[in-house]
């Protein structure tokens, strides 16, 4: 018997309707690995021994304290852990061990860092680092007379300051994206949301977005 045409596209409707839902990676995430915002890291410590437990993977990473290593910061926020002490930062992410950079010779420990769903900022006298919940640290090298001015983060982009540039990054990059000054460029402000963080000086508009890892900027009116 031949079918009509409109019970044929019925049909066909109601084939599609009752069909598997479609899969998640089908969906535009915010960035290629959706944003986080539960808490999945817990740092512990028992004498000298520091424990980071992982609730997305139930893994549990150990790291000894140095004898008379002194901690100075801890926090943890979303996908990302960090320790601060006199000698080191350490940081853990989801299915990682803890990964550490020492701190260098006379180079003064950071006592408080920035941490944020997906990334952290530790700033000393001598560098900027960053620590991803993708897992790994990011490091730049401050220049001569270079010194940080601010710190701002959002869940997935955030942004040091100093006297000369400013330094983006984001949890799927490797390195510290920077956009210099201009002599005698004066910075206003800085704000961050989520994967944005804008930059405000006397002559632009500077916003370093996540998703593309990139600065875009807009020239002011002078007035």
């Amino acid at each position: 018997m031949l079918r009509s045409p409109v019970r044929t596209v019925l049909l066909a409707c109601g084939l599609l309707l009752s069909g598997p839902p479609l899969p998640a990676d089908a969906q535009v995430p915010l960035l290629p690995d959706e944003i986080e915002r539960n808490d999945v890291i817990a740092i512990e410590r028992d004498g000298r021994e520091l424990y980071a437990f992982d609730a997305l993977t139930g893994r549990r990473s150990r790291i000894r304290l140095e004898v008379a290593e002194t901690v100075l910061f801890e926090r943890t926020r979303g996908r990302v852990g960090v320790v601060l002490t006199d000698r080191r930062v350490l940081g853990v992410a989801p299915g990682t061990s803890w990964l550490e950079q020492r701190l260098g010779l006379h180079e003064a420990p950071a006592e408080s860092g920035l941490v944020e769903d997906r990334i952290a900022l530790v700033v000393t006298d001598r560098r900027a680092l960053a620590f991803t919940g993708s897992g790994g640290w990011v490091q730049e090298a401050f220049g001569p007379n270079e010194a940080a001015s601010a710190l701002r983060a959002g869940s997935a982009a955030a942004v040091v300051t100093t006297n000369r540039r400013a330094l983006g990054i984001a949890p799927t990059l490797r390195y510290f994206v920077s956009e210099d000054f201009s002599v005698r460029e004066v910075l206003e402000s800085v704000t961050a949301q989520d994967t944005l963080v804008t930059l405000r000086t006397d002559r632009r508009i500077l916003v370093f977005s996540a998703p593309r890892g990139s600065w875009v900027e807009q020239k002011r009116r002078i007035h």
